[in-house]
């Protein structure tokens, strides 16, 4: 079914959007939970639009970071290590592409879901063994491309891109907040190439036309989004400061639970 994108769902999937981006739970596994819960099919265009919120996000809570790393040579070690690690994920996207949008793996909410619980007792793990001590003025190339490396598994709904580096980062032994911080770093470039990417792509197969979803509605989704993601990055580096990441761990797997167990309800 392709019906049209009512005002609180457009305001139910950019808070989706928002707070799931940044927040290592997964956004795209929510996203995909959400459109299966209200009975839609999977809106990958208006999906991909809602992350022009949370671009705008990342972007302005991180203006002074860019800033210092564009324009400060003191910065040129850390800012040419961020984009040696985007790498990695610019590679993986190219090749994958066409399977996140066809491939049942990645559209399939329980396999999301299963991904969500895997993925969350691996950040469990990393943060519990990991040593939690290196500054991220302490990254080098090897740091990065491992991190880089986990980014690339992002596009596997249920792993999260934030959670994904965040996990590599402790696992590299660097302090919660600053494995947090680079993982939001690695972000700002990479959405900026894959929002472009796939806006272009949707203008070249004309899927705008059959998004149904109306331009007040989709200005109201990307502004719930950039609102409750600049929260969602704020919250998150406080919060990382001082605990661990089990509150993530748990909400991965009680939603995860929660999908397998209304599975065969929903999908009569």
């Amino acid at each position: 079914m392709n019906e049209p994108i009512t005002w609180w769902q457009a305001i139910v999937l950019g808070l989706t959007q928002g707070l799931t981006e940044f927040i290592p739970v997964s956004s795209s596994a929510h996203l995909n939970i959400v459109h299966w819960m209200m009975g839609q099919d999977r809106k990958l265009t208006f999906d991909v639009l809602l992350h022009i919120g949370t671009l705008f996000a990342l972007a302005f809570y991180f203006r002074h970071d860019w800033k210092e790393l564009i324009t400060n040579p003191a910065q040129k070690k850390l800012r040419n290590l961020v984009f040696i690690a985007c790498v990695p994920a610019v590679i993986a996207g190219v090749l994958l592409r066409d399977l996140e949008e066809s491939h049942r793996f990645f559209t399939d909410v329980r396999a999301n879901a299963f991904m969500m619980i895997v993925m969350g007792l691996v950040l469990y793990a990393a943060d519990y063994y990991g040593r939690k001590e290196r500054p991220i003025s302490d990254v080098q190339t090897s740091d990065a491309l491992f991190i880089g490396v986990s980014q690339a598994l992002a596009l596997i709904p249920g792993v999260s891109r934030s959670g994904a580096t965040l996990t590599a980062g402790l696992l590299k032994g660097f302090e919660r907040a600053d494995a947090a911080r680079f993982s939001f770093l690695l972000s700002l470039p990479i959405t900026v190439g894959a929002v472009g990417f796939e806006f272009f792509n949707a203008i070249r197969h004309d899927k705008f036309a059959t998004m149904n979803a109306s331009p007040p509605i989709i200005l109201l989704g990307i502004i719930v989004s950039a609102a409750s993601g600049f929260w969602a990055i704020t919250f998150l580096l406080n919060y990382l400061k001082t605990r661990s990441v089990a509150l993530f761990v748990v909400w991965r797997i009680v939603v995860a639970l929660a999908v397998f167990a209304l599975y065969p309800i929903i999908q009569r």
